[in-house]
């Protein structure tokens, strides 16, 4: 299938995109998509753990971002409607879970376009000055790292909050087998800070409620896992796995729009040089394992 209507969403005007008359009928329906997705959410099911007060306002969900149906269990978990930020282009392009998207509220943007990815955020600023929510997903991709808790943000969300003046609830969610949890934290003004400080302390937030399920629902101990080469090979095929629960992963998309702090250099970029190395003498001494 191709939901080709869905292309005007790509429109980088937000009064082209959205209006009160539609945020006014998702809200109609909101609650029954909020109702059914326990029912259809592939993979597993939800248990709450924590869930804030939330002010009776348009705010802001920042959410963590680690496996297929992560985005169906924070809209659940808000328990309001809200839009959400997508980026998953041929998803929402090629398949059903597009249609269901639109319906309950989303914001196309293309990760690959400038253009694009300024006009979101425009996009959102608008849509909370009409009296809707969003979700965003401030880490960008998928979290496939086999040691940070969170993956840097993308500090666009601080920009939002800061011109909306919407308040920014941290969400958490992370899975064992079939089974998820989530934890909703205490809305905060994340615009009193400034820019730098304000992204820290979200993704503090977010990585401490992260820790907490892994401590308290973690389905291994560190001792039982493997080391050295065995350890990167059970990593890869655990990241095949979770890559392969989605239709569409467009893999190398997902690894470009990774957030990359300035001044920061990855080993995987430090030692990149190394796949075009042509042995010698006098660079031997590179190859040596010990």
């Amino acid at each position: 299938m191709y939901n080709k209507f869905l292309e005007r969403l790509l429109d980088n005007k937000p009064e082209n995109v959205l209006s009160k008359h539609s945020i006014r009928i998702r809200k109609i329906i909101s609650p029954l998509l909020r109702f059914i997705a326990p029912f259809v959410t592939p993979n597993s099911k939800l248990k709450v753990l924590r869930r804030a007060n939330i002010p009776n306002q348009p705010v802001i969900f920042a959410a963590t971002h680690g496996f297929r149906e992560d985005a169906e269990h924070t809209i659940i978990m808000t328990k309001r409607q809200a839009y959400v930020l997508n980026g998953s282009i041929s998803q929402v392009l090629n398949s059903f879970d597009g249609i269901t998207a639109w319906l309950a509220g989303m914001i196309l943007v293309d990760r690959t376009d400038k253009t694009s990815r300024a006009s979101s955020k425009d996009k959102m600023v608008y849509a909370l000055k009409l009296g809707t929510s969003i979700i965003m997903y401030p880490e960008g991709t998928w979290n496939k790292s086999p040691n940070e808790l969170i993956s840097g943000l993308f500090p666009g969300i601080y920009d939002v909050a800061k011109e909306s003046g919407a308040l920014v609830v941290p969400i958490a969610t992370y899975r064992n087998g079939n089974k998820a949890y989530g934890i909703m934290g205490e809305a905060f003004n994340i615009s009193t800070y400034d820019r730098d400080i304000g992204i820290t302390m979200l993704r503090d937030k977010m990585a401490t409620m992260q820790y907490e399920m892994i401590e308290q629902y973690g389905q291994c101990k560190r001792s039982d896992l493997p080391y050295g080469k065995e350890a990167d090979k059970y990593w890869k095929e655990y990241i095949d796995n979770l890559m392969a629960e989605a239709e569409f992963y467009e893999y190398e998309l997902e690894r470009y729009t990774k957030y990359r702090p300035k001044g920061i250099t990855s080993p995987q970029e430090a030692f990149a040089f190394m796949e075009k190395l042509e042995p010698n003498k006098r660079n031997a001494f590179l190859l040596r394992r010990e």
